[in-house]
């Protein structure tokens, strides 16, 4: 399902199944993505290695249906987060056997441990949600593919913002907005201009709508509710 599907992300967050589980959705959609970029790198992995390959990705999209039922209430929590546990000493397992590149399995592994900690997260449903604050990024998967058994893993790169007013300055401060986020996994506006000094909250507003359009920061609530969370 493409990402700027907004009318269906609309409909599944509002719908019986995922209403108030905007995590449980992001991880549905997350583990949906994975196992289609472990089905590209079975094309690609060493013949021996393709079976394993394509074995550990049906299981990822079995997981993804999984965590469907988990928000229908006929599977527990614990259970699906025992099932991504399981993924992962797969995908380290294919590492360990030179199935997949070591920086490949990384990818992966960093990405599997995302779904469970929002998987996590999702127990707890807030109803301050809607479909202008849920994303989920791309993958990347022509880096995933871009030699036989992966590539090396990039850090994110902040976009050169070019419009009125951008400057280093600002590219910097950024940079720490992000970093904070990250540290502190869920925080206001009011909260980062306590950290971030010398700039008003309207700018910091400013700065994390770049972020959110890199798909780098999600805000989750509408106004004095609005909380910021890394992606």
């Amino acid at each position: 399902m493409p990402d700027n599907n907004k009318k269906f992300h609309e409909f599944a967050l509002q719908s019986i199944l995922f209403k108030g589980r905007n995590d449980w959705y992001f991880c549905y959609l997350k583990t949906e993505k994975i196992a289609h970029v472990l089905t590209l790198l079975a094309v690609s992995a060493p013949p021996a290695a393709v079976e394993d390959v394509h074995d550990v990705a049906r299981r990822t999209a079995r997981l993804a249906g999984e965590i469907a039922h988990l928000a229908a209430g006929e599977v527990d929590a614990p259970v699906v987060l025992a099932d991504i546990f399981s993924v992962l000493s797969c995908i380290r397992m294919l590492v360990a056997q030179s199935s997949l590149s070591a920086p490949t399995g990384l990818l992966l592994v960093r990405e599997f441990e995302q779904v469970a900690e929002r998987l996590v997260r999702g127990s707890h449903p807030s109803p301050f949600v809607s479909a202008e604050d849920f994303t989920v990024p791309a993958l990347g998967e022509a880096s995933y593919l871009a030699s036989p058994q992966g590539l090396t893993p990039q850090s994110p790169v902040l976009k050169d913002n070019k419009s009125k007013g951008q400057n280093k300055g600002q590219t910097e401060r950024m940079s720490l907005i992000l970093e904070l986020v990250r540290r502190k996994k869920s925080l206001s506006i009011k909260e980062i201009a306590a950290e971030i000094k010398g700039c008003s909250e309207k700018t910091i507003q400013r700065e994390l709508g770049v972020l959110i359009n890199q798909g780098l920061v999600r805000k989750v609530g509408e106004r004095r509710w609005s909380l910021y969370l890394p992606v």
